[in-house]
């Protein structure tokens, strides 16, 4: 449950945007924010995310923001290409503030955990401006610098905030079906499973193995779990755990989502049973 009446101060400020970095919008937004927030670390998570891909933005956010302080605000500006416009939302998330636009990218960080959502108010100094982050948000941020002027500066929680379907594995019989949920600058593939889901799959003595839609190798099938993909064989395949708690595959020396021929979306089976 969000913990909107919280008095504990922003311990900084992270920046995920799709901005690059060959104009000048990254500088411009973080030299404002050190006016508002001179005593505030401003930690830049990426400006590269895809133009306009604001599940590629949730996931990177998602998987770093615990590394921050309790209490750090984190600021994401990508728009999706249905939403150019979008307003933007305030909202608290596992003791972090999130001020995201209302395109769905929010229900994408929570993974659909319940929030209470705010509305950033419109206005601001540059009229009809579409950089709002810093025209709008920004000065509405400068009346927040501690989570107890919420609702006196941000008004009553808002209902009618955009949701995305978050994709969820199932289990159906002895198959658990999971989705490709990021492929990382080196093509490793992360999944939608975290440790506790396969854990509770598997039955202790199971056997199992990841079923992919086309075979790397004919000796090749991934039955183990490794610490990470620098224990296999170069050019083998790896199943483990990363940093963000989701399962990972990757191909040591290689490009596990061009060789083994997925995208984000695709689907893969890990299939069990007993010895």
């Amino acid at each position: 449950m969000a913990q909107e009446e919280s008095s504990m101060e922003f311990s900084c400020i992270t920046l995920t945007t799709d901005y690059g970095n060959s104009d000048a919008f990254a500088s411009v937004l973080n030299a404002q924010l050190k006016y508002v927030f001179p005593q505030l670390t401003i930690a830049e998570v990426s400006h590269n995310i895809r133009k306009y891909d604001i599940r590629q933005a949730a996931y990177v956010l998602r998987s770093s923001f615990r590394f921050f302080p309790p209490g750090s605000l984190h600021l994401l500006d990508v728009s999706s290409s249905r939403f150019t416009a979008s307003d933007h939302l305030f909202f608290v998330f596992e003791g972090h503030y999130f001020v995201v636009p209302d395109n769905g990218v929010a229900s994408l960080i929570t993974l659909g955990v319940p929030s209470i959502f705010y509305r950033m108010p419109e206005g601001g100094s540059v009229s009809g401006s579409s950089f709002k982050m810093l025209t709008e948000v920004l000065p509405c941020l400068a009346g927040l610098r501690d989570a107890s002027d919420v609702q006196k500066g941000l008004g009553k929680p808002s209902s009618d905030v955009f949701m995305h379907l978050v994709p969820t594995p199932f289990v159906r019989d002895h198959i658990l079906q999971a989705q490709v949920v990021h492929i990382d600058s080196y093509e490793n593939l992360i999944t939608n499973v975290d440790q506790a889901l396969f854990k509770r799959f598997l039955d202790p003595g199971d056997a199992w193995q990841i079923l992919l839609k086309k075979t790397y190798s004919d000796a090749e099938t991934v039955r183990s779990l490794s610490n990470s993909v620098d224990e296999v064989e170069p050019g083998a395949v790896a199943c483990y755990f990363g940093f963000d708690n989701l399962l990972h595959l990757g191909i040591r020396c290689g490009k596990a989502a061009s060789l083994l021929g997925m995208k984000v979306d695709d689907a893969l089976f890990i299939e069990k049973w007993s010895r």
